[in-house]
């Protein structure tokens, strides 16, 4: 039921559209004015959105390697101060040398060149060092100087470090641990090279003030957060937002930093995360910048972007629908105009004529309105002349008509006088016009078109008597088939004008009608005075000429009987002519073999 309710309300809206075509053009141009607008501003957002993602990824990429080289300088500085304790003969000489304890202790570590020692490093360092302590295995004492003074106490346990522990190991100790939010401590033993016996060793406790300036290097956003972790992802100084992260997980710090990986970065769905291992990849420097930096970055550009955008889509609806009003306003008039014409209104032809191509259409329209009214006119006029033809043929057909019946009566008056030949002579005149006025088809059969040549042959022989001899040869299985009606009798008439009569002695007219396979061959030869060269060129040049283009002449007669041959059967069949002077002429017709239909063409 839903379904069938929505496909209704679609129809609905979609019909305006379907019977208009302004509509239509509205809203394709609509659509080819807005979806570009709409998808340039996406894509602008989608790219303003990256290039900022790639510039905050460059420039960060740039910082974490700067910091971690700064964080490494600071860091030797620590291991030198460690080294330079660890390294002195004279707290601790070369393990390999055979010097007893005794000796060591009475010569080369006597307690006040430990004292000047640990307190000459303490006041060059204090600004970052808190605390050093020496752990001297020879003494079994730990040396400790801080702001307070040098002390020497046999607890062996710090806590970085317990001392006690460690010389039983026979391990370098080699160590940095987090003591609290303010320090870290480095932890190096020295250590002997034979056995790798501890002979002692030196724990730096360091401040991690110290460390700021690398990590204000980094800190250039007031929304990232900024800190160092240890090897295993545990937070170890954080000068910004407290010991813990807030935004990032510990597992995921855990996966980047015990993975065997050098500096890089990770885009998570909260941000960007950065990381740079330091320190002999003991430590690491953490960056996080959140999502939303980025697309606050970029909230200006996009504000601008889609601002400039509901702008020009609003131009372009606007332009596309005046622009499709006023494009389909002349078409709608003209549709108009062409509605009034089918309730027969002929006044509404378009008088401001545009120039373009709607123009065209309006001057067609009004010619074809034009052309219209004249073809009405002309019609009526046609009807009125085909009526006035009617009636004058009605007349014309009056005289044959009553030639015909008043030849018959003569012919009956012959016969009861007893004078045939007169009845004879009579017949072949009735018969002649009997044939003229019954026009019921253009073709008849080869049998009706002959006995119509005979009488008019007959009426010929009672003119020149004995003078004329006439011969007919007809196949028997020609009679049947049809011919253009008064297609031979014209050809025999000329036969007399042109050739002839100018003859002296005796004439002579043959007619032969054979069949040469599908085709009729019907010949009319008679043995007059013959067509002259030039005359004969003459005739065959107006037989090969359309029949708009003949001349009225003494070959008009054949012409006509060659173009209705050709009109009715086709261009292969006609009329040719040939001539000997004084030897006679010859005209044959050659038309297809078609035979008599069933229903029979009178004549």
């Amino acid at each position: 039921m839903i379904l069938v309710t929505g496909k209704k309300i679609f129809r609905h809206l979609l019909s305006p559209f379907n019977r208009s075509l302004r509509y239509k053009l509205m809203l394709i141009m609509v659509v080819i004015a807005v979806l570009p607008l709409s998808l340039v501003t996406l894509f602008a957002t989608r790219t303003t959105k990256q290039s900022l993602s790639l510039e905050v990824i460059r420039s960060n990429e740039s910082r974490m390697e700067w910091a971690g080289k700064y964080f490494n300088e600071k860091y030797d500085q620590l291991q030198a101060i460690a080294y330079s304790v660890l390294l002195d003969k004279n707290l601790f000489p070369n393990g390999s040398d055979a010097i007893s304890s005794a000796t060591v202790n009475s010569e080369n570590a006597s307690n006040s060149y430990i004292d000047e020692k640990l307190r000459a490093l303490y006041t060059a360092n204090n600004s970052q060092i808190a605390r050093i302590s020496l752990f001297m295995k020879s003494k079994q004492q730990l040396f400790i100087v801080d702001k307070d003074a040098v002390r020497a106490t046999s607890q062996l346990s710090t806590p970085s470090m317990d001392w006690q522990k460690a010389e039983m190991s026979f391990e370098s100790v080699n160590m940095m641990t987090n003591l609290n939010r303010n320090l870290f401590s480095i932890v190096r033993s020295m250590n002997r090279f034979e056995n790798r016996e501890i002979l002692g060793g030196v724990s730096l406790d360091v401040r991690w003030q110290m460390m700021n300036s690398v990590l204000d290097m980094l800190h250039s956003e007031s929304s990232s957060e900024v800190y160092i972790v240890d090897g295993r992802g545990n937070m170890m100084y954080d000068p910004y937002s407290g010991p813990t992260p807030g935004s990032i997980n510990k597992s995921i710090l855990g996966q980047i930093v015990s993975a065997p990986t050098s500096a890089g970065y990770r885009q998570l769905k909260e941000g960007f995360l950065f990381y740079q291992p330091v320190a002999s990849d003991q430590m690491w420097l953490i960056k996080f910048i959140p999502m939303r930096y980025v697309t606050q970055g970029a909230s200006s550009t996009l504000t601008f972007s889609f601002v400039t955008a509901v702008i020009f889509i609003g131009f372009a609806i606007a332009f596309s629908v005046l622009t499709a009003y006023f494009t389909t306003k002349p078409i709608i008039r003209l549709t108009k105009s062409m509605k009034a014409v089918e309730f027969q209104n002929f006044d509404v032809g378009v008088n401001q004529v545009r120039s373009d191509e709607i123009g065209t259409l309006e001057r067609r329209f009004n010619s074809m309105l034009l052309r219209i009214k004249e073809l009405i006119q002309t019609e009526y006029k046609a009807k009125i002349e085909k009526r006035t033809a009617q009636l004058k043929a009605m007349q014309a057909q009056i005289n044959p008509h009553f030639l015909y019946n008043a030849l018959q009566a003569i012919g009956g008056i012959a016969l009861e006088r007893k004078v045939p030949e007169i009845y004879e002579h009579v017949r072949a005149i009735s018969d002649l016009f009997r044939y003229t006025i019954r026009m019921k088809s253009d073709l008849v059969t080869i049998d009706n078109e002959l006995e119509h040549v005979s009488n008019y042959l007959h009426i010929q022989k009672i003119r020149f008597h004995d003078t004329l001899l006439i011969h007919m040869d007809v196949d028997d299985e020609c009679r049947s088939c049809q011919i253009p009606k008064f297609s031979l009798q014209p050809i025999v008439e000329n036969c007399f004008v042109h050739g002839l009569e100018g003859k002296m002695g005796t004439w002579s007219i043959a007619i032969r009608v054979q069949l040469i396979l599908d085709e009729l061959e019907i010949s009319i030869e008679d043995n007059g005075i013959g067509i002259a060269e030039e005359r004969l060129r003459q005739i065959s040049k107006q037989l090969t000429q359309e029949s708009d283009e003949q001349e009225l002449g003494d070959s008009m007669g054949m012409s006509n009987i060659h173009s209705r041959i050709k009109l009715i059967f086709g261009s292969d069949y006609g009329l040719y002519v040939t001539s000997k002077q004084d030897a006679g002429t010859t005209v044959k017709l050659v038309i297809p073999s078609v035979p008599k239909q069933s229903e029979g063409v009178g004549a």
